[in-house]
């Protein structure tokens, strides 16, 4: 391609995720045209566009600047942004339209929209970038993408609550990082898990850190259940392999469960002698059980969210103020580094040390969370008063996430309040008179031997036979085992 005779300049292009997508796109394309085979091993080379689309997401998280950004990926590839190693000078951009300087082409883009269309779609720019061929017509690839229409200064009308009015609420502020992990990780770097959410104050799209309910609700059930253990005086090595699974883990589907007979002797039973059970359930003895606690995303505070959790976190506050008062989302997380000590001192030791870097939410900021606790038939006040008990000791405990371990997950909060038509919750005092009036069923039901079930066997189903002019039916006959009530 021949070096286009015109110079353009930031002030040519209007900033927003399209100008992003396409500026970035050819930026990458430029830099990697500047990487130096000689700098890197050929395998390494040859393999750039997966690294490349493996690192952007990360470098885009860690930097909080378009130079930033741009200044770690050239340092990644060995590329000289000054041009000191090119015998062209520093870095230059060729678009259809005309040329552009690598600094003034990072002036006309957004960081936040910047943000945006890497994490829509890493691959995309890698593809890109590699590719050094030029294809007559491949700037139309970026009419793929649709634009989303901004709302403007019109305010949508909001539901007085937006979040459950029947619902136990509070603010946690953290006061350690805060790790989740995303679905898949990127390389040495483990990403905090986001999902798209709109704005209905701008229209804007953006990927915020989420915090999910699930997350919330494997850690309460592992905290609630071990509290009812150590009330039993029993510990989790104590138990059948098959129970502990049960309660530490919500079970599994077994076949047939999914077919199974309801079978309310089995499922009266240990919502009865395990109250935790019944916040939490699972899938105990072919029996699929929902639980009465619903548990809801923690809901971080940005701009993004302010429409949320005004309510909730600053009432009284005009809603636009508070919003404007808040940072963005892609700015609500930061890079934590973790370290594997090599200990060559160790005989026969491999001297490796290795280097992770985990995506996090720093020191205080705050998240918005609530449960609710349903059930169509109501919910017990002994099932109520162990999820208060369990409330006071989550609030002691202070921890949510992953890696507690290395002094991540702190977070301190008030207690959770009702919302409006909400009532109080019982005293705890209630569920603990309960443990240890029952204290012995309770042990007699966690060691015993897993119930049979009433899932209806296949060999008591009648068999299908084609035959070449009619179906006939061939009932199968029961085996011993079966008969002998052994299945």
């Amino acid at each position: 391609m021949k070096r286009p005779e015109n110079e353009l300049t930031a002030k040519d292009f209007q900033k927003n995720t399209k100008t992003a997508r396409r500026l970035l796109a050819y930026l990458l394309r430029a830099t990697d045209r500047a990487i130096n085979i000689k700098s890197m091993s050929r395998d390494r080379f040859n393999s750039r566009s997966g690294e490349i689309e493996t690192s952007l997401v990360p470098l885009a998280v860690s930097e909080h600047t378009g130079l930033g950004f741009y200044r770690a990926f050239c340092a990644r590839f060995g590329v000289s942004v000054s041009g000191a190693d090119s015998e062209w000078g520093p870095i230059e951009v060729w678009l259809p339209e005309g040329r552009m300087r690598w600094d003034a082409l990072l002036a006309a883009i957004d960081y936040s929209d910047l943000r945006l269309v890497i994490q829509e779609n890493p691959g995309f720019f890698a593809s890109f970038a590699t590719n050094r061929d030029e294809i007559i017509g491949e700037d139309e690839e970026f009419d793929m993408f649709p634009e989303p229409k901004t709302v403007g200064c019109y305010i949508p009308k909001l539901p007085e609550v937006l979040i459950q009015p029947r619902a136990l609420r509070t603010v946690w502020t953290t006061i350690g990082p805060l790790s989740r992990g995303a679905d898949s990780k990127t390389g040495n770097v483990t990403m905090f898990g986001r999902e798209l959410a709109i704005n209905p104050l701008t229209g804007k799209r953006a990927y915020v850190p989420l915090f999910s309910g699930n997350s919330v609700r494997g850690m309460m059930r592992d905290q609630i259940m071990g509290r009812w253990l150590g009330l039993l005086g029993v510990k989790t090595t104590d138990l059948p392999p098959f129970r502990a699974h049960a309660l530490l883990s919500g079970g599994h589907v077994d076949k047939g469960a999914d077919g199974a007979k309801v079978n309310n002797e089995v499922r009266s039973r240990v919502r009865g002698v395990c109250p935790p059970w019944d916040l939490v359930a699972g899938c105990i003895e072919q029996q699929i059980m929902s639980g009465r606690a619903r548990v809801n995303d923690a809901i971080i505070v940005c701009q993004e969210t302010a429409w949320q959790t005004y309510g909730a976190v600053n009432p009284g506050v005009p809603l636009l103020e508070w919003a404007e008062s808040l940072p963005e989302a892609c700015m609500m997380t930061t890079m934590r580094l973790e370290t594997h000590h090599k200990h060559a001192e160790i005989p026969e030791s491999d001297g490796d040390q290795m280097l992770v870097n985990i995506e996090v939410i720093p020191k205080g900021c705050q998240l918005m969370h609530s449960f609710q606790l349903w059930g169509i038939d109501g919910v017990e006040p002994v099932t109520q008063a162990c999820f208060a008990d369990w409330l006071e000791d989550f609030r002691a405990i202070g921890y949510v996430g992953a890696k507690n371990a290395h002094g991540m997950g702190g977070i301190a909060f008030d207690p959770y309040l009702p919302g409006p038509g909400t009532p109080e919750l019982p005293d705890p005092a209630i569920y603990l008179d309960f443990v240890e009036k029952h204290k012995q069923e309770a042990i007699d039901w966690l060691m015993s031997p897993k119930a049979s079930t009433d899932a209806v066997p296949s060999a008591a189903k009648p068999k299908v036979k084609r035959g070449k002019k009619e179906l006939v039916e061939e009932p199968i006959q029961p085996d011993a085992a079966f008969e002998d009530g052994l299945l």
